[in-house]
């Protein structure tokens, strides 16, 4: 018998495990290639992370910069604002100086003006006017102000005196009006004169009499009345008085003096202080003639004392009522007449218009008894 020889193919084993070890590579693989993406996925999240971080951190850089920025910018508004305080404060502290100097400046010139009042109203108390030392300039000007009359035949007479003293009711007795007339001075028994006020004289065109604010009142105060009103810019002063002389009048008086100003001393109301005469005796009645004389001895010792008490040159003192001035300027009519024709024709007699006067210089200008 012969050997033979068998043929056959692949194991199967081994196709199994060759199959099996394919199928095993095979999932190796897809696991090292799922492994490799999940890595790759981490790694690109990581990145991702990592570029979403820097970016997070320069958005945060620049959001610490403009901070930082606007911390530095703030800090230096607020410095500015402090310096700016600073100064606002040192400001207020150098305007309260300031106020507290102006104030105490203040005091001490109300004090001030307070002691030259007093010292003032104590030297007129005695009888001694106040410094006059008006300019030519300012009398030209208030001259022109107030409707002086100028040229060499015009007169510019002043009424003046205390309130209540018959000063308006005078002036219209002068030029030969009653109060109703048209053009009259007002009067009244209130204080009816307010400011100067001139009025022509359609008797005598040259002249023009010039009613004057009463003195002492409360709108007038007495000691400063002959600077405030600018007597001493008239060619004439008329100075009234009724009861008694008064401070007042010796101040006018003696400022006038002073300035050079012709003055004519006047008593009015002589018909009312007659009456009073007649019925003021105990036990007897006197007549019209007897207590026009007494009136006239009486009132020139009362003046004359006083100028010789006060140092002022001694002049004429005349007794006039308004109706006796009124009767005598229009008819010519004496009965009623005390001194109303002397005055009259002494204010238009004497060459006034020849004493002008420039300024207050203390010129002895006055008459005597």
């Amino acid at each position: 018998m012969g050997s033979s020889h068998s043929h056959s193919g692949p194991d199967p084993n081994d196709v199994q495990r060759a199959l099996n070890d394919a199928n095993n590579a095979r999932e190796a693989a897809q696991l090292a290639k799922d492994q490799a993406q999940r890595e790759a996925e981490r790694e690109r999240r990581e990145a991702q992370e990592a570029r979403d971080w820097a970016q997070q951190d320069s958005l945060a850089r620049m959001e610490a910069d403009r901070m930082g920025r606007e911390a530095r910018k703030r800090e230096q508004e607020a410095l500015q604002r402090e310096e700016e305080a600073k100064c606002a404060r040192e400001e207020a502290e150098r305007a309260a100086r300031a106020l507290e100097e102006a104030v105490a400046e203040a005091e001490r010139g109300h004090k001030a003006a307070d002691e030259a009042r007093q010292a003032a109203e104590e030297r007129l108390m005695r009888g001694i006017p106040p410094e006059l030392k008006p300019t030519t300039e300012q009398t030209q000007q208030l001259r022109e102000r107030r409707g002086y009359r100028f040229g060499k035949d015009s007169l510019n007479i002043a009424l003046v005196g205390e309130s209540g003293v018959g000063k308006s009711m005078l002036l219209n007795a002068f030029r030969g009006l009653w109060p109703d007339d048209p053009g009259a001075a007002a009067v009244g028994i209130n204080e009816t004169t307010a400011e100067v006020e001139g009025y022509l004289n359609p008797r005598r065109p040259e002249v023009k009499w010039f009613d004057v604010p009463g003195a002492n009142t409360p709108n007038i105060s007495g000691w400063l009345y002959f600077m405030d009103q600018g007597l001493y810019i008239f060619d004439i002063l008329i100075i009234l008085f009724s009861d008694r002389f008064t401070e007042t009048v010796g101040t006018l008086l003696s400022n006038a003096h002073r300035c050079g100003i012709p003055t004519f001393l006047v008593r009015t109301k002589a018909d009312q202080l007659v009456s009073s005469l007649k019925t003021d005796r105990r036990g007897r009645r006197l007549d019209n003639e007897s207590a026009r004389k007494i009136l006239v001895e009486e009132t020139r010792d009362m003046v004359e004392q006083n100028l010789v008490t006060l140092q002022l040159p001694l002049q004429p003192v005349f007794v006039v009522s308004a109706s006796g001035m009124r009767g005598w300027v229009t008819e010519g009519d004496t009965t009623n007449v005390i001194d109303e024709q002397a005055i009259y024709q002494a204010l238009f007699r004497e060459p006034h218009c020849l004493m002008r006067h420039p300024f207050c210089q203390g010129h002895d200008s006055h008459s005597s008894f």
